[in-house]
């Protein structure tokens, strides 16, 4: 396939999906009604951010870097794989098996995307690794594995509120996935993949809107670890955005693949 075609298909295939992450999955709705509580009258808003954090922002966002330059975005289709992954053992630890079809769906989609990018090659490719980024990662790793295996708990014992679902699937699962795929994008941002602020800012942004969800909502509420650790993680998202936002040397340029060499 020409070179062209093929970012071209890249292109929608990523515009298409992430509109339905948006709007079929739940992934704006419930991000909003995690903050306004319109829909649910604020009955469960922790576990609604969580869900609209994956597939409102995280997801979406590593899927529509791909319009502009994706040749220099490859970490967005890292970023969808890391989901994929967090995904699939949030669900095998759960026992929610209706998440691995799930994951399974996203795994494939980042399959396509690659198979289509024009920088594919450099999929697996990495340079020096970012040492704050490295420590942001590092310092958020274990509660973070505490809060994933929590949420995972209380999905694989079936706790309350019931009404917490999208798409027939409850929330327990996503909040374990958040906990995991936050720490693995700081840490695939650290080692500065093409694109790597995207992971970056995905993971900032959604631990903050998960961080600013449990301030809005009572400390007890499902999914919240109180207000304390609220602006704990607060911080640290403010920590993350600013070693985004440092100024470095600029991502080097990649070369496009030879037109035969594309198809």
């Amino acid at each position: 396939m020409p070179f062209t075609s093929c970012t071209t298909w890249l292109k929608v295939v990523a515009v298409i999906c992430a509109v339905a992450s948006l709007t079929i999955n739940f992934g704006l709705i419930d991000l909003v009604d995690g903050f306004t509580g319109y829909i649910d009258q604020a009955r469960n808003q922790v576990l609604d951010v969580g869900w609209g954090t994956v597939f409102g922002l995280i997801l979406p966002l590593g899927l529509l870097a791909q319009l502009r330059r994706p040749e220099r975005r490859i970490a967005g289709i890292q970023q969808i794989g890391v989901v994929a992954l967090a995904l699939a053992v949030s669900a095998a630890v759960g026992q929610q098996w209706w998440y691995l079809a799930l994951a399974a769906g996203i795994a494939g989609l980042c399959a396509i995307l690659l198979a289509l990018h024009p920088a594919r090659r450099t999929f697996l490719k990495r340079r020096r690794p970012e040492p704050m980024l490295l420590a942001l990662g590092a310092a958020a790793a274990v509660p973070s594995l505490i809060y994933a295996w929590q949420m995972a708990s209380a999905a694989r014992d079936g706790l309350p509120p019931a009404d917490a679902v999208s798409n027939g699937l409850h929330h327990w699962t996503v909040m374990a996935t958040l906990g995991l795929v936050l720490p693995l994008l700081v840490m695939l941002a650290a080692v500065t993949t093409s694109g790597w602020r995207i992971p970056a800012i995905s993971a900032s942004v959604a631990s903050g809107a998960w961080a600013i969800s449990c301030l809005l909502a009572p400390t007890p509420a499902p999914g919240s670890e109180g207000h304390a650790w609220a602006w704990a993680v607060l911080a640290w998202a403010s920590a993350t955005l600013a070693a985004a936002a440092w100024p470095r040397t600029r991502d080097e340029p990649l070369a496009r693949e030879p037109l035969g060499q594309a198809a």
